[in-house]
């Protein structure tokens, strides 16, 4: 099949500097169905989710086109699930996974605070809680207008945020139909391992088996195994558990460095064309702290420099001292098995020589036990 567009990458946001990818913005469908008014589209469907407010705004831009054919491919998750409620058929491709989960919102605190602050703390995300518990009844209410089943039925599989099999999805009736195209499944595959070995990888998260693994991803039905599902669900609850509240205009999930050297708890809001703009005050901050720590490496390297001087210095004198030592040693040694001129030589000149070549021995002995402590 031919798809006229395809919604991958992260919903609501151009480009994703996390993992280095483009994602899906609402304008991307909105300037795809504007191009197409009137005329019946086929649009694919392989993404891990996003900002829940972006995905409302394309579920409603598809209803109201009116004629969206959406087809599920790969691992599509959270906001690129509801996304295609609003389609005027709905199906997924044998081979492909579904997740459908609670919203979730960033929490940052970087701060201390007395009892009076974290009241306001308590009261402020309770409110939080409040909302996202609305959200999800909105988010629930589009699975139940096209699956047919109540609201509390559609949340109650939001809490359990298990990875649906494309027969899952159509017994549950998020979906009207399972392809059994051949080239359809195998690309849907490849988008699986795409997502295991790129996207899942740049949030830290293990990789997905294959099936060429130890443990299989499908059974002999072609459902997911256990061991895949447990995984797979404990990976994408990480994946989405700082996702933003909807009732913000989206934040960028980037600079977390910057935003701790700015204070900065909310997250940086974007301009209307994706841009970030700092103040004069913030860029000096930044520029300042980037003096500071370039400040920082130049004197550790300077540091460097002149301990590895030192240490060369110190290792020139202890290869003298071990030569000194050697000599003395040497001419000792030579000394004592010389055969001595018993007829020309004074009992005391032998004993005066004997100790000027011992206190010379000392000397050289102790000079080399000074070098080798330093």
């Amino acid at each position: 099949m031919e798809y006229q567009f395809v919604i991958s990458g992260e919903i609501g946001v151009a480009y994703d500097w996390w993992t280095g990818q483009r994602g899906t913005t609402a304008k991307d469908v909105r300037d795809f169905l504007k191009a197409h008014k009137d005329e019946e589209v086929h649009i694919a469907v392989s993404s891990p989710g996003g900002y829940v407010d972006a995905g409302l705004e394309i579920y409603q831009l598809v209803k109201d086109h009116g004629k969206v054919h959406m087809h599920i491919l790969g691992m599509t998750a959270s906001a690129a699930t509801f996304l295609t409620m609003g389609a005027q058929s709905v199906d997924m491709v044998d081979g492909s996974l579904m997740l459908i989960h609670n919203a979730s919102t960033a929490v940052m605190e970087w701060q201390s605070a007395n009892k009076k602050q974290l009241d306001d703390l308590i009261a402020k995300y309770q409110k939080e809680r409040e909302d996202l518990n609305t959200i999800d009844k909105v988010i629930a209410s589009l699975y139940a207008k096209r699956s047919g089943k109540s609201i509390e039925d559609c949340m109650e599989k939001m809490d359990k945020e298990a990875w649906l099999s494309p027969q899952d999805a159509l017994d549950f009736g998020l979906i009207d139909a399972i392809r059994e195209d051949e080239e359809a499944s195998k690309h849907a595959k490849n988008l699986r391992r795409i997502y295991s070995n790129n996207i899942f990888k740049e949030f830290g998260l293990p990789p997905f088996p294959h099936q060429h693994d130890s443990e299989t991803v499908a059974d002999e039905n072609g459902n997911p195994t256990k061991s895949f599902i447990q995984k797979s669900v404990e990976a994408v609850k990480a994946l989405f558990r700082n996702e933003p509240a909807v009732n913000e205009k989206p934040m960028i999930k980037t600079f977390v460095n910057v935003m701790a050297l700015l204070a900065i708890t909310a997250g940086f809001k974007p301009n209307d064309d994706d841009t970030i703009s700092l103040s004069q005050d913030q860029m000096k901050k930044v520029d300042d702290q980037l003096g500071t720590l370039e400040k920082q490496v130049k004197d550790a390297n300077d540091a460097k420099d002149e301990l590895q001087k030192q240490l060369d210095a110190a290792k020139t004198a202890l290869k003298k001292a071990q030569d000194d030592l050697s000599a003395a040693e040497e001419k000792v040694k030579n000394l004592k098995g010389a055969p001595g001129d018993e007829t020309s030589r004074k009992p005391a000149d032998t004993h005066e020589t004997d100790d000027e070549d011992e206190k010379f021995l000392n000397e050289a002995r102790e000079s080399f036990n000074r070098i080798k402590d330093l």
